[in-house]
């Protein structure tokens, strides 16, 4: 490691600080000295001559010069010391070791970096997320470059880069999300390498939003009561309860999972556990995720139902008894379903924009819908769910047969005639219900 000997500009001392010393396998000169009590061995990265042996001595006098002054700098004069040796006799200097920009690759810092914070993270999908973008996009581009050279100008060259790497799609550049995912973790690394050493330079991200292909958001699909009839004729019945139950209810896949029988209460399901990549949490992604789910009678006979098959402490389980399996329901029931239905194929997520979009169909309350949703305001109902009521007016009655006088609180007599529909449940007992 060569050293930087034009550092040290003290007058020359008569009697020679440490030593010089050689080795078998190098012909370059070495200096070797003790500073605090730590011996140091570095390399000058000169050949040995009898005019760079002088050289050296002077170099070594410098030090030790400086040393018994107490104005010797490691860091100044081993630059290329390895970080942990940096830290150290700064330490002991009793100064603080901050490197600057273009003194730091960003692979050496991100090794570090997610050993100490990913353990931070409580969800399992981010640190999967993180892994997957670091690993496979982020440091194959800059492991080798320094922090000083991230600017605005490389990471454009680099967003412009993002392709799909296989698949249908190999070839062609990745949707304005999924760049934003994979710049996530960068501009986090970022941020923490700058607060670390305070380094004030101009983030490359103030102006990247800009770069980025425009977002082409798609119309979430919202299935026709007679097309989710069809698909449910090519269930088997032992899974026809949480098919229903994904579209009566608005649940996700994680919550389903990790839905246990202690949280059917008698009037609600409580939303407060969740199962995600094997790890289950009780910390939901926001805290209006955790919800309570009123219990109608149609709910109430599907959840009996899933209870009386599981034979575990979860509502819902596979058919040989073993934990549910999302990935393979997804892959055995809800796709093959479809096919056999012949109706194009959605992802199982179709089904909560169905439920919100029925929901609204049948002028269930707003605000009950952003309650039952774990939504955090109406925003949502109003921008997303709102414009597929119009195209479900013919499926009306259908649905609220299908999910239950008590669904919903209150409707209006000219549209909807509860008279139609058969109900054990007194006016007193639906008003509570759906409260």
């Amino acid at each position: 490691m060569k050293a930087n000997m034009a550092l040290v500009n003290l007058d020359e001392q008569k009697q020679q600080f440490g030593s010089i010393k050689t080795f078998r396998h190098s012909k370059k000169l070495y200096v070797d000295f003790h500073y605090f009590s730590r011996r140091i061995t570095k390399s000058t990265g000169l050949n040995d001559t009898v005019e760079n042996r002088e050289r050296v001595i002077k170099f070594l006098n410098r030090i030790g010069g400086g040393i018994e002054k107490q104005t010797f700098k490691f860091v100044e004069v081993f630059p290329n010391a390895t970080e942990e040796e940096k830290v150290f006799f700064s330490r002991l200097e009793g100064r603080e070791f901050r490197p600057e920009a273009h003194q730091v690759t960003i692979g050496d810092y991100v090794k570090k970096w997610r050993e100490k914070m990913m353990p931070t993270f409580d969800s399992a999908t981010k640190r999967r997320d993180f892994e997957q973008a670091i690993d496979q996009r982020l440091l194959p581009y800059f492991q080798q470059m320094t922090f000083y050279q991230l600017t605005s100008t490389e990471l454009q060259q680099f967003v412009a880069k993002l392709v799909w790497k296989d698949g249908k799609n190999k070839g062609k550049r990745l949707s304005r999300s999924r760049i934003s995912n994979i710049l996530i973790p960068l501009r986090a690394i970022w941020n923490d390498a700058c607060d670390q050493f305070r380094w004030n330079i101009r983030s490359p991200f103030e102006t990247i939003g800009k770069k980025l292909p425009k977002s082409q958001k798609k119309q979430p699909v919202v299935l026709r009561f007679d097309e989710w009839m069809k698909i449910l004729s090519h269930v088997p019945d032992f899974y026809r309860p949480v098919m229903e139950l994904m579209i009566m209810t608005g649940m996700i896949a994680s919550e389903l999972r990790g839905l246990r029988k202690c949280d059917i209460e008698k009037k609600y399901i409580t939303i407060q556990n969740s199962i995600v990549l094997d790890v289950e949490k009780e910390k939901l992604k926001t805290w209006y995720r955790k919800r309570k789910i009123p219990i109608t009678q149609a709910i109430w006979i599907r959840l009996e139902k899933a209870m009386q098959l599981s034979k575990t402490d979860y509502v819902f389980v596979m058919e040989d008894g073993s934990e549910f399996d999302y990935a393979s329901f997804k892959k055995t029931v809800w796709t093959k379903a479809f096919e056999k239905a012949g109706i194009p194929y959605q992802k199982p997520y179709v089904t909560r924009h169905t439920f919100a979009a029925w929901g609204l169909t049948i002028q269930t309350d707003h605000n009950k819908m952003v309650s039952m949703m774990g939504h955090g305001s109406k925003q949502m109902i109003y921008e997303v769910y709102g414009n597929y009521v119009e195209g479900l007016e013919d499926d009306a009655e259908q649905i609220l047969k299908y999910f239950g006088a008590d669904f919903i609180r209150t409707f209006k007599v000219k549209v909807l005639d509860f008279s139609k529909f058969e109900t054990n449940a007194d006016e007193t007992e639906v008003v509570e219900l759906a409260a």
